[in-house]
């Protein structure tokens, strides 16, 4: 377990240099947006362009707010890479602990980096909006939050949050046991010397196992969720979709873990 934390709080020192960066991003590319909307030069000079809605710092906040659905998706994507690169290398692999639990500690670290992400974008946006209070009287009082807190909103938001995790962590499931098990497959198959003819081949491969995991996850949905579990438990659709991600994912899980184990070899230099 020592050597899982270990393993686990260098990845994510790693990784969280993307979240760092991303965000430093995020944050000038709002301030230049806000600048260009809220400023214009002309006759030599710079003129603020009021609004009628909204000051500048307010409008500053919610540029960088919006942003996070931009830069969100693409720490997502640098995370899958990083994921699938780090897999194959050889220094990562040789740390003293079993190749499943070195994948694990890779898709957590990844995860982890993420809600990093959005703990960062929330508390910077927060930050935000205390300003705009305290600089804009007018925006304090035109200010209005109303949260209706009951057991069903509540619930609801729980099921959400759940859901999204779930779902994330299903994408990287994914990528890895396409990752996975195309190059077991294709070790299985007469070697060639073309690389062009390799990477066809496993696209092609790939593409096939795509194919019938849209047709079992059909199937397994349609059915075994349907059947069995909503007749016997009553549970409701949100509900339901969650127990359906989660037993995905960890057979998945099990899958990617087995196959990483037994047949994904790091690389060579």
């Amino acid at each position: 377990m020592i050597v899982f934390n270990h393993l686990f709080e260098k990845l994510l020192q790693k990784k969280n240099k993307n979240v760092y960066l991303l965000v430093i991003l995020q944050f000038i590319s709002s301030l230049v947006s806000a600048f260009f909307t809220y400023f214009s030069f002309y006759s030599g000079r710079f003129h603020y362009n009021s609004q009628d809605n909204l000051e500048f710092l307010p409008g500053w906040m919610a540029l960088f707010a919006s942003l996070t659905f931009l830069f969100g998706p693409i720490l997502f994507i640098l995370t899958v890479v990083e994921n699938e690169r780090l897999n194959r290398n050889q220094t990562w692999r040789l740390a003293p602990i079993s190749d499943g639990k070195f994948y694990v500690a890779n898709i957590l670290s990844s995860f982890v980096s993420l809600v990093y992400f959005v703990l960062l974008d929330v508390l910077i946006a927060i930050c935000f909006l205390f300003l705009s209070i305290f600089t804009n009287t007018k925006f304090g009082k035109n200010l209005q939050i109303k949260v209706d807190l009951n057991s069903t909103t509540v619930l609801s938001f729980i099921g959400i949050i759940l859901l999204l995790i779930l779902t994330c962590l299903f994408l990287y499931f994914l990528v890895s046991f396409l990752n996975f098990s195309s190059q077991a497959i294709l070790d299985f198959l007469p070697h060639a010397s073309s690389h062009i003819l390799i990477s066809f081949v496993r696209i092609f491969i790939i593409i096939v196992l795509v194919g019938l995991l849209v047709r079992l996850y059909s199937v397994f949905a349609n059915y075994i969720i349907n059947i069995l579990l909503l007749r016997s438990t009553g549970l409701a659709g949100l509900e339901s979709v969650v127990l359906m991600m989660f037993i995905i994912d960890l057979i998945i899980l099990g899958i990617n873990v087995f196959l990483i184990n037994h047949f994904f070899e790091a690389g060579e230099k």
